[in-house]
């Protein structure tokens, strides 16, 4: 935890802290872990944390510290994918997945390998100092990276395109719509 609890706007709620807490974390945690950090109680982060699993927000799961929570992973990715779109042109998109191509190739030419595969298997040559292995191990998690932000990106692109042919402006938000767009 916290050596001294974050300092939280004026304007943000309750809901909004356990949301961001729960939210922001990599490993499983627990209500009260999340509580603290939300400056709120263990009740009302596990009220809040509840609504979240139901809403696929959030996923359960059964540690050593009982039951815990975490980013549900497929959410997570879909609204990185919406993000996306909406707050970039495809040609944006396009130029991040040219970059994205360009730095895959400069470290298999950097490493002499072809795929991320065989640079994982790389680590474990015995020829390597430490320090060589250490860069290996950062550039295959840049790499990991890369991988999901190009899927994104992809998506995104995919997303824009159909969001196109039905006249829809994705920089628009339209979730209070109560109309479905109709074939004409």
């Amino acid at each position: 935890m916290a050596d001294h609890p974050p300092v939280w706007p004026d304007g943000m709620d309750a809901a909004d802290r356990v949301q961001h807490v729960a939210l922001t974390r990599t490993n499983p945690r627990n209500a009260g872990w999340i509580a603290e950090e939300a400056n709120v109680s263990r009740d009302t982060a596990a009220k809040y944390l509840s609504r979240m699993a139901d809403q696929g927000e959030l996923t359960v799961v059964e540690t050593a510290d009982g039951t815990c929570y975490k980013p549900d992973g497929v959410t997570q990715f879909l609204r990185d994918v919406r993000g996306l779109t909406e707050e970039h042109s495809v040609a944006e998109l396009t130029d991040e997945l040219r970059a994205i191509g360009d730095e895959i190739d400069s470290w298999k030419a950097t490493y002499d390998v072809a795929s991320l595969e065989e640079l994982r298997r790389t680590i474990g040559d015995d020829t390597l100092s430490e320090d060589e292995r250490r860069d290996r191990h950062e550039c295959i998690e840049e790499w990991e990276y890369n991988v999901q932000m190009r899927e994104a990106l992809q998506l995104a692109i995919s997303l824009h395109q159909s969001l196109t042919r039905l006249d829809v402006d994705p920089r628009l938000d339209t979730s209070d719509s109560d109309t479905l767009p109709q074939e004409g």
